[in-house]
């Protein structure tokens, strides 16, 4: 294997590692509220998208996916969470909006001098809500009557208002980390190839 091939299964080792360590010390969910929490999983997702790849990101997101599936078999603890035991539910929302963060990520390199910092920012942000609207998608499409007697009756688009403000929150948490690691990464290197020409 290439050095750049190590450097991406080292990557996604570390981000799938991440993501595991978050989710079951859920200090992937922060508290904004006593009834509202914002999630951080999907940015280690996005985060190898941006370094690694499709195909990477796609792994990340599944493992995303089965821990949330695990979780929620063995200690639900939101009306929604037992919907979550179903893969094309839990799995599957995780995997395809790795797809359109990646398609997003690749369509704004497309633009003539797009700075790649902004062009991270970007992706974060319409890749979370992405992951938000295809979550809650899936499980109307797999779920939709179980979703329905869990929430009263609520539809999807009513589900989505509900869930805004949180997603909103989630897709600036994203942003903000997105431009961070480019940043740390363009400042990096700068330092790296002022040291090579000494």
């Amino acid at each position: 294997m290439g050095k750049e091939t190590n450097r991406n299964l080292a990557l996604t080792g570390a981000m799938s590692a991440l993501v595991v360590v978050l989710g079951i010390t859920k200090l992937g969910l922060i508290p904004i509220g006593a009834t509202a929490s914002i999630t951080i999983l999907q940015i280690p997702v996005i985060l190898v998208i941006l370094l690694s790849g499709l195909p990477y990101g796609v792994f990340v997101g599944a493992v995303f996916g089965i821990l949330s599936l695990i979780q929620a078999a063995m200690s639900p603890s939101g009306v929604l969470d037992p919907l979550f035991v179903n893969p094309l539910c839990s799995i599957l929302p995780r995997m395809l909006f790795a797809v359109v963060a990646w398609a997003v990520w690749k369509l704004l390199n497309l633009i003539p001098k797009m700075p790649k910092v902004i062009s991270a920012g970007i992706t974060g942000f319409i890749g979370t809500v992405a992951h938000t609207l295809l979550v809650i998608g899936c499980i109307y499409i797999f779920k939709g009557a179980d979703v329905r007697a869990a929430m009263n009756g609520i539809g999807y688009f009513a589900l989505i208002g509900v869930l805004s403000f949180n997603a909103i929150l989630e897709a600036i948490a994203t942003t903000i980390v997105c431009v961070v690691v480019y940043v740390g990464i363009y400042i990096g290197g700068n330092k790296k190839s002022k040291l090579s020409k000494e």
